[in-house]
């Protein structure tokens, strides 16, 4: 890094944190970082990103889904999860449909070429998730996933 001249209340500001050993949001955004990384190198194709293959995932599981229940199920802001369909439907992977109930309404749904996107890449969900964990010993693994899980809300607390 190059030398700048810093103040010394920044540099008191900043003195003692070890990024590495105590500053959980860094180590779990490098974590993120790094898992999605592998994420791209084994299951993207066709350019998608991973928010988008989560998008086709979850229309496939919920079709004719509302773009606020999309955004819910995928754990993706409305505004994220807004401009990732849009960039699905212009590539022919989700599409609207007209409500027979509701005129208003065009719930979503994933197309036949979305389908074959997952057909694709799903099958490749176990190798991205054995590289995920490959640095933990294997018998950390699932306590790991379990944190995770409690973390998030996802299962109860014990």
């Amino acid at each position: 890094m190059s030398e700048q001249t810093t103040n010394p209340v920044e540099q008191d500001a900043a003195r003692g944190l070890d990024l590495d050993q105590q500053a959980l949001p860094y180590l779990l955004r490098r974590a993120h970082s790094r898992a999605e990384a592998l994420f791209v190198d084994i299951m993207c194709v066709d350019e998608l990103t991973p928010r988008q293959i989560t998008l086709l995932t979850v229309s496939a599981q919920h079709p004719g889904a509302t773009m606020s229940e999309l955004a819910e199920v995928a754990a993706i802001d409305l505004n994220t999860t807004s401009a990732l369909v849009r960039k699905l439907l212009g590539k022919g992977l989700l599409e609207r449909r007209h409500c027979p109930t509701d005129a208003r309404a065009r719930p979503i749904h994933i197309t036949e070429n979305g389908t074959d996107v997952l057909r694709r890449v799903l099958p490749h969900n176990g190798e991205l998730i054995e590289a995920i964990l490959a640095p933990l010993p294997p018998e950390y693994r699932p306590l790991f996933v379990k944190c995770l899980r409690l973390m998030l809300g996802i299962d109860p607390p014990a």
